[in-house]
């Protein structure tokens, strides 16, 4: 994670941020707050402070079972 470069996906839980939410977080250098869980895991919902800027991309796609999306 910190100062690690690598891919991390993530299922959102609540209301899922835009495009432009993403765009504007990246551009701002945002740390953002999320709930998330981790796919495949059985682990409870968790918040997870996200720091923008050191994100270069970004996607988010439907989650298959169940609510939310996968970032």
């Amino acid at each position: 994670m910190a100062g690690q470069a690598h891919d991390l996906m993530l299922r959102l839980h609540g209301d899922p941020p835009t495009e432009d939410d993403l765009a504007g977080w990246m551009q701002k250098g945002s740390v953002v707050r999320l709930e998330v869980s981790e796919p495949g895991s059985h682990q409870k919902a968790h918040g997870m402070l996200v720091n923008f800027s050191g994100v270069v991309f970004a996607w988010l796609v439907p989650f298959r079972s169940g609510r939310g999306v996968s970032f």
